[in-house]
């Protein structure tokens, strides 16, 4: 997470209005869900990858540890979808194991989904690692405020962000100290240690919460994403590269993807 944010607030689209990285974001996202092509769908891959690696100065290493997360998720879901579970064979199944009443079968529709799923959920993933990796969290509630977001629920947003550091940072302030004093030294210590861990948060987290509302309540500000913002203004280019990126996307679904 801490890296995420170091790299939104060094990317060199950070000054950019965040409403432009939003529609440069969501509107291939958009079409991605719609158009459902293997074909385009690694086209608008590619094309966000590369902008993410080159325009936002993103290091190929992090990008990709950050593609792994959601992969091994994908895989898991994709073997439900790939795999068929049957008391009878399959005709026309590619491949076909019988394993007492059951067999366990892979047919060509079930690989067409996989596949389907896989690159349709990747090109997403690219889409809002985009968006991620090129915006603090500040401008992205500017974004939403722009939008007429209700407060309440970008109070939620910036809370709900604000307490995952606190949960990390404490869930490995007490592990460490767990370790100094032998506390995960077997399986049994490391499971009280782990209830310890639990239990210790729930506590950190609602002081942290009582003292942020009573500061908030001090400021008597009106909630918690009530923050001075930057005052930033669009970019023509900005939306005439938008425009054409999905025009192009668009142009390549109707000559390449559907006939591929």
């Amino acid at each position: 997470m801490r890296m995420l944010e170091y790299f939104a607030y060094q990317s060199p689209l950070r000054n950019k209005h965040p409403i432009e990285k939003m529609g440069f974001a969501l509107i291939p996202l958009i079409l991605n869900i719609v158009f459902q092509n293997v074909l385009t769908s690694i086209f608008i891959f590619c094309i966000m990858t590369v902008i993410t690696l080159i325009i936002g100065k993103v290091p190929i290493r992090l990008y990709l540890k950050l593609l792994l997360i959601p992969v091994v998720f994908l895989i898991s879901s994709i073997l439900v979808i790939l795999l068929n579970f049957s008391t009878n064979p399959i005709e026309g199944a590619i491949f076909q194991s019988i394993i007492g009443p059951v067999t366990i079968s892979i047919s060509i529709t079930s690989v067409e989904m996989a596949l389907m799923l896989f690159v349709v959920a990747l090109s997403s993933i690219s889409c809002l690692y985009f968006l991620i990796l090129s915006t603090t969290i500040q401008d992205f509630l500017y974004g939403l405020r722009c939008c007429k977001v209700p407060t309440t629920l970008l109070d939620l947003i910036a809370l709900m962000y604000r307490f995952i550091f606190i949960f990390l940072d404490s869930s490995r302030t007490i592990y460490l100290a767990q370790i100094a004093r032998l506390g995960h030294s077997s399986l049994l210590n490391s499971i009280k240690s782990i209830g310890l861990i639990i239990s210790a948060l729930f506590i950190k987290v609602f002081q942290e919460m009582k003292d942020l509302n009573n500061a908030i309540n001090a400021r008597s500000v009106d909630g918690y994403s009530a923050v001075i913002s930057r005052e930033l203004h669009f970019s023509t280019s900005s939306w005439i590269f938008t425009l054409l990126v999905n025009l192009f996307i668009i142009v390549f679904y109707f000559t390449v993807g559907r006939v591929g």
